[in-house]
């Protein structure tokens, strides 16, 4: 089996650039994210040439598409039915995977994070119902909060239980939100693994420094090989790609590409 090496658009924000310096990075393999000005356009209402749209410049660029980022605060009046409009536009793709976050924790009393977790739980698993009849996964990102830790993330899947909720795995936002490590109990996370979205970390807790892969905090000689040990072998996606131009930010791929095929050809 071979590795699925793949590129989110949150590495650049000019979405053609995205595919075209995606492609000629090496990627074969590409996730979208519509969000704000990333890709500003409606997954939960897109017309026919937004997909098209879409489709044609991953196309031109050599790339398939693997995944959708559909974020949703599911705790919101409204969250269940936005995340299931998203289900059914993710799945004009022809995607498996559709990545969005969970919910924070901050300044929260025991009680109401209790009362959050029983609402959440209610309405990711009815959204699990709907993508399970459309092929999906939905994968909650590990972005503090209620996924923000490997013990959070595995009371998180005791409290879900279900098979089409899994998580999208960021191990730099271990280090990033709440100061974790990215490898503690690695070995029972994986499993629950759906997606992963990797950038790097460095400057502890808060500290909004994310350089090139490799170059942080994050221990990817480590994890992605012991991933792929364990067991996953889905997407292993590129988040960041540093630079302050275009051209910058297409070195930072290439060169993010050619260490993820190190990693995951041994």
């Amino acid at each position: 089996m071979e590795p699925v090496i793949a590129i989110y658009n949150f590495t650049e924000q000019d979405f053609e650039a995205y595919c075209t310096n995606g492609g000629a990075a090496g990627f074969e393999y590409a996730g979208v994210g519509f969000c704000n000005s990333y890709l500003d356009l409606p997954l939960e209402n897109l017309s026919d040439d937004d997909v098209a749209y879409v489709e044609s410049h991953v196309s031109a660029a050599g790339m398939e598409l693997v995944a959708i980022y559909g974020g949703v605060d599911l705790l919101a009046d409204g969250g269940e039915e936005l995340l299931t409009a998203k289900l059914h536009g993710a799945a004009r793709f022809g995607v498996h995977t559709l990545a969005t976050g969970s919910f924070g924790c901050a300044d929260k009393a025991p009680e109401q994070i209790a009362a959050d977790t029983e609402v959440f739980v209610e309405r990711i698993r009815r959204c699990g119902e709907v993508a399970d009849s459309l092929d999906i996964t939905i994968c909650l990102e590990t972005h503090g909060g209620y996924t923000g830790t490997a013990d959070a993330c595995l009371q998180a899947m005791a409290d879900i239980g279900h098979e089409r909720v899994r998580l999208a795995y960021d191990p730099a936002n271990f280090l990033y939100y709440e100061g974790a490590r990215p490898e503690e109990r690695i070995e029972q996370v994986a499993p629950f693994i759906g997606h992963t979205h990797l950038k790097d970390h460095r400057g502890g807790k808060g500290n909004p420094d994310f350089p090139l892969i490799g170059e942080g905090e994050t221990d990817y000689e480590f994890l992605v090989p012991k991933l792929w040990e364990l067991g996953y072998h889905g997407a292993y996606t590129l988040e960041r790609a540093p630079g302050e131009t275009s051209e910058e930010r297409a070195a930072s791929m290439a060169a993010a590409y050619q260490l993820m095929k190190e990693l995951l050809h041994g």
